[in-house]
């Protein structure tokens, strides 16, 4: 009896296998059932990012196991961390997947260096947007770290800061696409009662006997609350 061998690889984060160690990138979207395979771009992952797969590429998939990442859509954008590239198939990509693709340490920040305009330190969680007609740079830097450091949540999502108060405006600004129609809520501590934050509202986070927790309450549930 004959046993046919698979050869497996990720897709989407999703584990696949196809039959043949040296597919195409049609037979590698097809076996994970991305049909019809013309519709997509296939994106392999790389030492220190993703490149694009051509559609008639012949692919090894003997030895580690390979990872892509399938597309519907016919844009791909390009960033660099530190230099090397990272192709993406949407105008969004999650800051925990950049920091993953590109091997980013711990201890390490995401140093977004933007034309004309200050750099910036990208959060640790969120999403970046990425330039359609254009690459986005970003560089890592060893992260400093202060001697005290305060922690708060926004929906759940962990933030820090070594400034012992912050206004509403600069929580806010932290937050990945803060729609100004939102209201920021934060919830009371024991039996005090929650309370918007506004811009020029100022929290203080010493002295705090827990890490604040802030909630994005949409205009239209706002009142029910």
């Amino acid at each position: 009896m004959t046993t046919e061998h698979s050869y497996p690889y990720k897709i989407n984060g999703q584990p696949a296998n196809t039959l043949d160690k040296t597919p195409t990138a049609g037979q590698v979207l097809a076996d994970a059932c991305f049909e019809p395979a013309e519709d997509f771009v296939l994106i392999m992952r790389t030492a220190h990012g993703t490149r694009v797969v051509s559609s008639d590429e012949i692919l090894e998939l003997t030895g580690s196991i390979k990872e892509f990442f399938a597309f519907e859509t016919g844009t791909v954008f390009e960033l660099t961390v530190n230099g090397h590239s990272i192709w993406w198939g949407s105008p969004k990509i999650e800051i925990a997947t950049i920091r993953s693709l590109a091997n980013v340490k711990e201890d390490e920040d995401l140093i977004w260096e933007r034309v004309d305009e200050e750099d910036q330190t990208l959060a640790l969680q969120g999403y970046f947007d990425l330039n359609e007609s254009g690459i986005e740079h970003l560089k890592t830097h060893k992260r400093h770290k202060p001697e005290v450091e305060y922690h708060y949540f926004v929906d759940g999502v962990e933030y820090r800061t070594d400034q012992p108060e912050l206004t509403g405006a600069q929580i806010m600004a932290k937050i990945p696409d803060w729609d100004a129609a939102n209201s920021l809520v934060l919830e009371g501590e024991g039996t005090e009662p929650d309370e918007v934050i506004r811009p020029s509202t100022i929290v203080e986070f010493k002295g705090r006997e827990t890490p604040a927790h802030f909630a994005i309450v949409p205009p239209a549930t706002f009142g029910m609350l």
